[in-house]
């Protein structure tokens, strides 16, 4: 950034102008091309006397115009920075003219000064302008004096110069020899300098990315505990309410506390996928029950607005295992459909799958969300993709939401290599559509698919110790697991769950991974170096506010067998506890796709 607003025209300092600028490229070259000139005046006050005291009036006349020319540029130079590669421009061009000058002359002689006159141009071109530049002026200067070399027949280098004795020759060689020297010097000094300070601010950055991705991990565990609280004794409250107005005003405090959820669930999976750390899992999975099961969700939504939201898969697809990953596509899903019934206020949505191609083991579908909604016009397709807009200034006063649910699907989509299309005209509704590529799976192995809250497994004896800090949580989970008839032990830190086991039997913890004095991945290794086989074994559940990949690498490495995102929906617990009852759950099958958690 260069500001010449403080420099004057009088302005003869350096120290001036080179505190108008914070390039140190740009100084390097201000700094490289004031002392070329000022050294100037060392090589006219060799050769002037010489050519006063030989009579030359051609070459004094030629030497008063170098001089004056050289105050020009330091003026200009040092008053108006700005116009810098102007002045490189114009003494190249003096430069190249002088050299033709003497090319023309009858006594040329090719010498040391001349080549150094060209490896500087050469060395100026490239570093004071560009590349273009430099092969121009290089492939000139060069030309010249080869033309030179041809005209006049001569292939012997001399020393100095023919007009002026060897004494002033030798110093002015010096005095080249000393401004390639600090060109050289300052140029790489401003180069590494920039290297070192990009690598410094790189590494500034990336210590800001992880204490920010600390940060939002942190506060994702501290918001999502007490909504888990909430959304979980809202929904037992409505279980047991009979009076239809109190369920309307829990249905209120249950839909505004899942929109909350929602939005950090939004704000955290952007960050996510900012920070570049979100990569694709490759598990075999049916494709139908996956996206039945979501449609089941988001149809509860739509019926709520008098919608109907309807699902239709190609038939060919019927029982088909495809290999990829669940959880992001069910993150596209949710947020495409939910935009649509957000913004959709009669009809409704459909969501349709079709096999566009076939190819031995690899599929091609397309994925078709279409909703008879408000429509987005033409000028607004181009922004909705981006974060934090939403498609007319009144969207998020009238419906909410942070405008990243599209900014999500558009970075989900480019993982897969895909990307999405929109087709809408304004109160006509909205057609959104993707292909991705998928290899075909086998049945059976991936994700377990529940089997729902039907199994008649009877999880009354089961023996559970809870490892919570947050009150809320485990005022919500003593109700829970009393209307379960489960026995509940809590502890409130680490120690305090070795303390209890030490005494104790368990046939499953469910441990929390942020918690005083010990957090979840210490209480767990201390847990599994126990010398009693059956409490070092006991089952342990991970509750975590925060799921992603790294959380679930962690939570394998440490030795616990599942993990849990908070909130959680309470039929989700109850199956697990029932498959742990009954000893049907494996640990290679465990994480199973849910709803937008990274």
């Amino acid at each position: 950034m260069l500001d010449t607003s403080s420099l004057s025209l009088s302005n003869w300092s350096l120290k001036k102008t080179l505190e108008s600028t914070t390039d140190p490229i740009l100084k390097a070259q201000i700094i490289v091309f004031f002392w070329v000139f000022m050294l100037n005046f060392l090589k006219f006050g060799v050769i002037l006397p010489e050519y006063i005291a030989d009579g030359k009036i051609e070459l004094i006349a030629g030497c008063t115009f170098a001089i004056l020319i050289t105050l020009f540029v330091i003026k200009i130079l040092l008053s108006r920075p700005g116009y810098l590669a102007h002045l490189m421009h114009f003494v190249l061009v003096l430069n190249i003219a002088f050299m033709w000058s003497k090319m023309l002359s009858p006594n040329y002689s090719l010498n040391l000064i001349t080549i150094q006159n060209v490896f500087m141009i050469c060395m100026w071109s490239f570093y004071g302008l560009s590349n273009r530049w430099g092969i121009f002026y290089s492939i000139v200067a060069i030309g010249t004096v080869s033309v030179g070399m041809f005209i006049h027949n001569t292939d012997t280098l001399s020393l100095g110069l023919p007009d002026v004795s060897m004494a002033a020759s030798v110093v002015i060689i010096v005095l080249n020899t000393t401004i390639i020297l600090l060109g050289h010097y300052f140029y790489r000094n401003a180069i590494y300098n920039t290297i070192e300070e990009k690598e410094k601010l790189n590494d500034e950055l990336a210590e800001s990315n992880e204490a920010k991705i600390l940060f939002l991990s942190t506060m994702s565990h501290e918001l999502r505990t007490p909504l888990n609280s909430v959304i979980g004794i809202t929904n037992l409250l409505i279980e047991d309410s009979k009076e239809k107005e109190q369920n309307e005003h829990l249905d209120i405090l249950k839909f505004s506390a899942e929109s909350l959820l929602t939005l950090i669930n939004d704000i955290l999976d952007f960050n996510k996928m900012g920070s570049g750390k979100v990569e694709l899992e490759s598990i075999s999975f049916n494709l139908k029950a996956l996206l039945a099961n979501a449609c089941a969700g988001l149809s509860i939504k739509a019926v709520e607005k008098g919608l109907y939201c309807t699902l239709t898969i190609d038939p060919e697809l019927d029982d088909q295992h495809i290999i990829g990953d669940p959880t992001r596509l069910l993150q596209i899903i949710y947020n495409l459909v939910g935009n649509a019934i957000k913004f959709t206020q009669k009809g409704g949505v459909q969501l349709k799958v079709k096999l566009l191609q076939r190819d031995d083991n690899l599929l091609l579908l397309r994925f078709v969300v279409r909703d008879s909604g408000l429509g987005i016009s033409a000028e607004q397709q181009h922004h909705i993709f981006e974060p934090f807009v939403q498609a007319s200034r009144n969207t998020t006063r009238k419906y909410g939401g942070t405008g990243l649910g599209l900014s999500i699907v558009k970075h989900l989509l480019t993982l897969h290599n895909s990307e999405v299309h929109v087709e809408s005209k304004i109160n006509a509704g909205a057609k959104f559509y993707f292909d991705i590529f998928y290899q075909t799976g086998l049945a059976d192995k991936g994700i377990v698919q529940l089997s729902g809250d039907n199994d008649p497994v009877d999880i009354s004896g089961l023996r559970v110790l809870l490892a919570e800090d947050n009150m809320m949580s485990i005022l919500f989970m003593k109700k829970l697991f009393s209307k379960w008839n489960v026995s509940l032990t809590v502890a409130e830190h680490g120690q305090e769950v070795l303390d209890i086991i030490n005494e104790n039997d368990f046939d499953v913890v469910l441990m929390d991974i942020h918690m005083p004095v010990l957090n979840g991945y210490e209480t767990t290794r201390k847990l599994r170096a126990l010398q009693d086989k059956s409490k070092a074994d006991v089952y342990i559940v991970a509750l975590t506010a925060s799921l992603s990949r790294e959380i679930e690498l962690a939570v394998t490495e440490v030795g616990m067998n599942d993990m849990i995102s908070k909130p959680f929906q309470t039929n989700e617990l109850l199956h697990k506890l029932k498959q742990i009852k009954v000893g049907r759950l494996e640990t290679s099958n465990l994480f199973l796709p849910q709803k937008s958690h990274v």
